[in-house]
């Protein structure tokens, strides 16, 4: 396994094929660190000016013996320290969850193509939007009209037979495609138990195949798109916990200035 190393704290030691869930807590406790850091460092202070986080309006809040009460406005924040007990840890991981999910979003809508119909689908279906657009990339490179030799169509790809059973009378509709390709994720999802190695390898070679050998099968088509679809979540997911870096750093070095 090769290790892919960034500048990035909680982005290092992720690895081809490791699980992306893995790697998102170990992104969430790195940047709880970071905070633990900043709410040290800042705790003391009056923040009497604003915090622009990426122009999203995210409460944070760095507390040791002191709670910073935050109240967020159009997408900027004051904040004022009062004397108060210790905010709890669970408190925190809230905060970093809401970080996290503001910026995922606005990720989504302004970088991936068809980005909020994949986010909105994704999180209807209990998905990770990243893992719906990694198979949205693979199977059609977000082309809405695509089509294989073996007449799968649209942007994920499905074929006619599998889209009526999700619901989709026209393919070639960006959403109704979308909405029965998250749909049939979903499906493969409950009946796989969430795992997720099984859930792409059955996307490509069928539910029946994956039974069959217990696994992925050993077809090479399989094998190629089960890494083709990892990579690419995996890049979508680094580029948001890179975007959440940068916010975390905005915030870092507005309270700076400000001392």
């Amino acid at each position: 396994m090769t290790e892919i190393k960034t500048k990035r704290p909680f982005q290092q030691r992720v690895v081809d094929g490791f699980d992306r869930s893995k790697i998102h807590r170990y992104a969430l406790k790195s940047k709880a660190r970071r905070l633990e850091g900043l709410k040290k460092r800042y705790a003391t202070l009056l923040l009497g000016a604003s915090l622009a986080v990426g122009g999203v309006g995210i409460p944070m809040k760095y507390v040791d013996a002191h709670r910073v009460a935050s109240e967020v406005t159009g997408g900027v924040e004051s904040a004022v320290v009062t004397v108060a007990s210790l905010t709890p840890t669970a408190q925190h991981e809230q905060e970093l969850t809401m970080i996290t999910e503001r910026v995922r979003e606005e990720f989504f809508r302004t970088e991936i193509p068809f980005g909020p119909l994949i986010y909105a689908e994704a999180k209807k279906n209990d998905l990770r939007p990243e893992l719906v657009a990694a198979v949205v990339k693979t199977e059609s490179e977000f082309k809405p009209t695509a089509r294989s030799h073996r007449n799968a169509q649209g942007l994920m790809q499905l074929v006619p037979r599998t889209g009526k059973w999700m619901g989709a009378d026209n393919l070639m509709n960006p959403v109704e495609n979308v909405q029965a390709g998250t749909r049939y994720l979903k499906y493969l999802t409950e009946r796989f138990d969430g795992d997720e190695t099984k859930i792409i390898a059955a996307y490509n070679a069928g539910e029946g195949n994956v039974r069959k050998f217990g696994g992925v099968p050993p077809f090479k088509e399989t094998q190629n798109y089960l890494k083709k679809v990892r990579k690419s979540e995996a890049d979508f997911a680094q580029q948001v916990d890179g975007r959440i870096s940068e916010q975390l750093e905005v915030a870092d070095a507005s309270v700076r200035i400000m001392r």
